[in-house]
């Protein structure tokens, strides 16, 4: 018997068989078993007139039999037909596509109906993300927006004031007193074109930081540290380990920029809501994977009663693009702690995701300085 078992679970697995093909396969041949010792058994105990009659009576019968039970069970699989249809539709980017429930098997009902659910969940995720990421552009264009016609604009406006003033300065005559005039208009002409040139490189920065691309990852991180104390007034104690061994292979830019936007999208959520000053940034590698913790001692918050926001949704996003995780651990009163683990294995193949960044950078740059809530 073990014999035969064998033999016929490697017939099923050379042949590929479906569900429904083994169970029409093992119908078939236990008729025929049946058939054969049947007629065994007439051809030796009855007598020869009723050999041929009681054979062709056997024959119908297994035919008989053979077709109401491949009937039978083309009916009894047909709702999973079904579902099956509708998981290739669903593979081939027809998201509203549902199994349909109308099977007299419960099991195959409930079966099609959590599918149905698994695709509805999945639906609300996506127009929720969806939402979210809208709404992070348009945060991002408001808030570029502001900063241009707060800083730069006024500064262009008021640059071609005092350019006017000096053109009405060199229409009278040159004494000592327009040369002094004229002078000092100069020297505040100098000092807002350098003012507007500080504000846009800052802006630049915001976007994408040159330092990144330049100088790489270890430098990036440091020149974060230095900026959110500049510009966020954050003392931040920054540790990182795991990256001077030469022989490793360097990090894909996409991962870089990953690491590089949750520490910078955490920071500025520590210092807009967490009611501190102080925060710490880990960033470390190992053989497996690579890392960013950033913790903070302020105020926290209960993440299971707050609704999740535009900047959580983008960091868990860039994580997930790398197959990586994004775990958020935080209490009120006990402060919060963000990890980013991102997985090396898809190493290999991380050239081929530069043009994932690319578009990713291209919605609307979901990382520092995004209004709203932290939750």
């Amino acid at each position: 018997m073990n014999n035969i078992t064998r033999l016929f679970s490697r017939f099923v697995q050379r042949w590929k068989l479906s569900l429904f093909e083994k169970v029409i396969l093992v119908n078939t041949f236990v008729l025929l078993l049946e058939t054969v010792v049947a007629l065994w058994i007439t051809s030796h105990n009855l007598e020869r007139n009723h050999y041929l009659i009681d054979m062709t009576f056997i024959v119908v019968s297994t035919l008989a039999t053979l077709v109401i039970t491949i009937v039978l069970l083309r009916l009894s699989f047909r709702p999973l037909f079904g579902l099956l249809t509708t998981i290739r539709e669903v593979s081939l980017g027809k998201t509203d596509a549902r199994a349909s429930i109308r099977s007299s098997d419960t099991e195959i009902d409930e079966l099609a109906g959590a599918f149905n659910g698994m695709l509805d969940t999945l639906e609300t995720v996506r127009r929720e993300r969806s939402y979210l990421i809208l709404q992070a552009q348009e945060d991002e264009r408001r808030r570029i927006a502001l900063e241009l016609h707060d800083e730069a604009g006024q500064n262009l406006t008021a640059l071609l004031i005092h350019t006017e003033l000096l053109q009405q300065h060199l229409q009278e005559p040159l004494t000592p007193e327009t040369r002094a005039q004229l002078a000092d208009g100069l020297q505040q002409l100098t000092r807002l074109a350098e003012h507007t040139l500080e504000n846009i490189r800052v802006l630049s920065q915001q976007l994408r930081p040159s330092v990144l691309d330049d100088l790489g990852l270890i430098p990036a991180f440091r020149w974060l540290v230095e900026d959110s104390r500049r510009s966020l007034q954050l003392s931040v104690q920054l540790s990182i380990r795991g990256f001077d061994d030469r022989e490793i292979r360097p990090l894909p830019p996409l991962y870089e920029t990953t690491l590089f936007r949750i520490a910078q999208e955490c920071l500025t959520n520590i210092a807009r809501h967490a009611g501190t000053t102080e925060a710490s940034v880990e960033l470390w590698r190992t053989a497996e994977q690579v890392c960013v913790r950033v913790i903070d001692r302020g105020c926290g918050y209960d993440p299971s009663t707050q609704r999740t926001s535009s900047g959580i949704v983008g960091m868990r996003e860039r994580a997930t693009l790398l197959k990586g995780t994004l775990t958020i651990r935080s209490a009120p009163g006990e402060g919060t702690e963000v990890l980013a683990e991102l997985p090396l294995a898809p190493l290999q193949t991380a050239t081929s995701t530069l043009k994932q960044e690319e578009d990713y950078d291209n919605r609307g740059e979901i990382d520092s300085r995004l209004t709203g809530r932290r939750s």
